[in-house]
Order: C-alpha cells, then sequence, then structure tokens
C-alpha cells in the first residue's frame, strides 16, 4: 500500500543551514548533551531558536534519527576518523544533498528535485510557489506563502 506523502515545509525557525552547523551539532550529540539540554545554547554558542535549526537540519540531512541518534551516515562523515569532518570535499556537499533529498524531511527540496524539475528547468519564485500551492491543494493542505 502507497501512502501519501507527509510535507513539511517549516521546523528550521527559517535559518538556513549554516556553514559547520552539521559538525556542530554531530560533536555536540557525540559529546552526549541533548538539544533539550538548558544549557544547549550555551554549549553550541548560538541562540535558543538556532538550537532548534541545528536539530532540523541534522534530521533533515539524515544524520540523526527520530530520537536524535546520530545515525552511520553521521559518523561515517564526522568522527575523528571520518571521511570529511569539515565538510571540505565538494563530493561530500553532493552526498549530503543526496541524503536532504532521500530523507524528504525538508519536502521542498524532494519536491523540486524529483517533481518540479521534470516539467521545468527554468522557472521563478512564482513557478515554484504555484507548483507548491498545487501539490498542497492535492493533499487539501494549506500552507503559509511564508
Amino acid at each position: 500500500m502507497n501512502s501519501s506523502p507527509k510535507y513539511s515545509f517549516s521546523g528550521h525557525d527559517t535559518f538556513h543551514c549554516r556553514n559547520f552547523w552539521l559538525k556542530k551539532g554531530y560533536d555536540f550529540l557525540k559529546s552526549n548533551k541533548k538539544f533539550s539540554d538548558p544549557n544547549a545554547v550555551i554549549y553550541l554558542g548560538v541562540g535558543k531558536n538556532m538550537v532548534s535549526s541545528i536539530r532540523y537540519w541534522l534530521k533533515a540531512f539524515g544524520l540523526v534519527d527520530a530520537q536524535d541518534e546520530l545515525t552511520q551516515f553521521a559518523e561515517y562523515l564526522f568522527a575523528d576518523d571520518g571521511k570529511d569532518p569539515f565538510l571540505e570535499d565538494v563530493g561530500t556537499l553532493w552526498l549530503l544533498h543526496y541524503h536532504l533529498i532521500k530523507t524528504e524531511s525538508a519536502s521542498i527540496y524532494s519536491l523540486v528535485f524529483n517533481e518540479f524539475r521534470k516539467e521545468r528547468i527554468e522557472f521563478n519564485k512564482i513557478h515554484l510557489e504555484s507548483f507548491i500551492n498545487k501539490k498542497c491543494g492535492e493533499m487539501d493542505l494549506k500552507v503559509s506563502p511564508n
């Protein structure tokens, strides 16, 4: 039985994934800290909303599971003997983007690269908004333009 996709367009508190957030989040969890810790803002050196955003992006890239446990993929990249702990290889960025689309946690990426691009190669913001509204309308979902 094929279930309908569940779209998610929020959770990152409007922050795009910043340089070193993935490694910072990995190191934070590796040191047995939790995002719910009251001192998470101090340990991570960011604001409260950014703590939530780091957590979101770790999940979106498939680096943690639903329980915020580090995945094998995270260990593969960021462990002390990891393949690219500081994200210096462009191949690692491609691999991360593949995982971002594969996890479907950040729905817009999967929708754009797996469906929208089949309809049009070149597009603008209006085209994309129209497509997202159409896809959400098919599922009777209301989404904010934000």
